[in-house]
């Protein structure tokens, strides 16, 4: 049943005003006139913010659509969201570390959103005016031209993480640009990342077709992922790859795709995986084509800094003590090859890390300021949740972007908790099969293992329209050390080179 107001005589209305609530009294002088109700200012802000996930058959544990949900959970609603961890965003403005820019599709809530959530609980949780409540935004990529989905899916076994790979075929004629690609696993429970990559030159296309076909998984863990680039990193949480018109990735005629799995099995559900992929192409010319970078997990010096843990003199390594709180590392490594590219943009950054992560940084350290970029940049800097990983793009034109040139210098750097405090230990341990007892970690694939990575979606000069759509299409040099798939995928893996 829902509540209604609770009527109130004029004398506790005026102790009550007396007192300094802010609870307006009615014309009457008997009725409180509610601060907030759920038609008029609840609800809407739940539906921008949070309904896309509560909902019915939502990723979320449950619904936030109705007057009911809402009254029962609101307390903790406010909690979480006074916290920071909802909705699930963990970019973080910190002294050390600001962007220029804000982010695009930042569901974080305003100072006056979250008041109107506590004078909402406060006052009863008024109903208002039934009305229609707005749609929440889609979580899924609009427009999608085509979806791609292996002819074979692959079931996971064992205790070890695997890497999987597949060959898929967007089956474009002519040159098109892809403006929004969405990884959609299959079996959540296991899929931990996805990289895909793009395969444009005629001989490699065969010899990959031929010995693995299309759709088909294959065995790739000890073997480098095929293709010229990588057209986009899925993580879990993340949203759908979407950019402008004027922002695309170029697909080549007849090019194939890669997909890349990192799948974990241990302790999870071993039901077949089916990922599929869908595609969103534009007719429009770009000015900028977009591909994927990523930096860090470094293994040695020089890239490797000190840390603090270590002992004087030691041997310069990458490992995370058992039941340290907060162990730092930092990375940092200088652009000494752009293969010749040209108006480099950063216009989005997705950090990664594993399961014991707490923080993640990333910033640009350049010789000098450089027109509107400073000489030293904060690109991104937050929390770290691995279940809400998310590709954070700037909220900027872009001519207004960071911009990358040789001789600048990437730093990343990471902080975890490897006790039994936190819970994402206690998860990992169990999902492993080890007894619950905090391991000294180290740099790698294995879940067991960490990561300190940012994964770079850079913007580069596209060339001039040719007068015919059909004219031959010749992809800038991608030798750039930042851009080749190896060096991309590989610091995913063992290598981190």
């Amino acid at each position: 049943m829902r509540p209604s107001l609770v009527l109130v005589t004029v004398g506790v209305g005026l102790l009550a005003a007396a007192c300094g609530t802010d609870t307006a009294v009615g014309d009457d002088g008997d009725q409180p006139v509610p601060r907030a109700t759920w038609f008029q200012d609840v609800a809407p802000i739940l539906s921008k913010h949070c309904m896309s996930c509560h909902q019915a058959g939502g990723i979320a544990p449950f619904s936030l659509t109705a007057y009911e949900d809402a009254v029962e959970t609101s307390e903790m609603i406010t909690k979480k969201v006074d916290a920071g961890e909802m909705p699930p965003f963990d970019a973080r403005e910190e002294a050390d570390c600001t962007p220029r820019f804000g982010w695009q599709d930042d569901p974080r809530l305003t100072a006056a959103e979250k008041e109107t959530l506590h004078v909402w609980i406060e006052d009863g949780h008024a109903l208002g005016t039934e009305t229609a409540i707005a749609k929440p935004p889609s979580t899924a990529l609009d427009g999608v031209s085509k979806t791609m989905t292996p002819t074979q899916g692959f079931t996971t076994t064992g205790t070890k993480d695997q890497f999987i790979c597949y060959v898929l075929d967007p089956g474009n004629t002519q040159l098109a640009w892809l403006t929004g690609l969405q990884v959609r696993p299959g079996n959540d429970l296991v899929v931990h990342h996805a990289v895909i990559t793009e395969v444009t030159k005629q001989a490699e296309i065969d010899a990959v077709v031929a010995a693995r076909g299309i759709g088909q998984p294959w065995d790739c863990g000890t073997s480098a992922t095929p293709g010229d680039f990588v057209v986009n990193v899925w993580t879990p949480g993340n949203q759908p790859m979407r950019t402008p018109t004027e922002l695309a990735v170029p697909v080549l005629a007849g090019a194939k795709f890669v997909m890349q799995i990192h799948y974990h099995p241990a302790g999870q559900n071993n039901d077949i995986d089916f990922t599929s992929v869908d595609l969103k192409f534009s007719s429009v010319w770009p000015r900028k084509m977009y591909f994927v970078a990523a930096f860090g997990n470094e293994f040695a010096a020089p890239n490797l800094q000190p840390s603090p843990d270590e002992a004087p003199g030691a041997p310069v390594a990458f490992m995370i003590p058992k039941n340290s709180a907060d162990h730092p590392e930092t990375m940092s490594r200088t652009i000494d090859n752009l293969g010749g590219l040209t108006g480099v943009k950063v216009f989005s950054v997705n950090p990664h890390m594993h399961l014991v992560g707490t923080h993640i940084s990333g910033k640009i350290v350049r010789p000098a300021a450089r027109g509107t970029n400073p000489a030293n940049e904060c690109l991104g800097n937050g929390g770290w949740n691995f279940d809400w990983q998310r590709t954070y793009i700037y909220d900027a034109p872009i001519d207004s972007l960071p911009s990358i040139e040789v001789g600048d210098k990437l730093e990343i750097s990471c902080r975890w908790n490897n006790t039994l405090a936190n819970p994402f230990v206690q998860r990992m341990l169990h999902d492993s099969n080890l007894p619950p007892q905090p391991i000294d970690i180290t740099l790698g694939e294995q879940t067991t293992n960490e990561m300190c990575l940012e994964i770079f979606g850079l913007a580069v000069d596209a060339p001039p329209q040719p007068a015919m759509i059909s004219a031959p299409f010749t992809l800038p040099s991608l030798d750039a050390q930042m851009l080749r798939p190896s060096s991309v995928a590989s610091r995913f893996r063992t290598s981190g080179n």
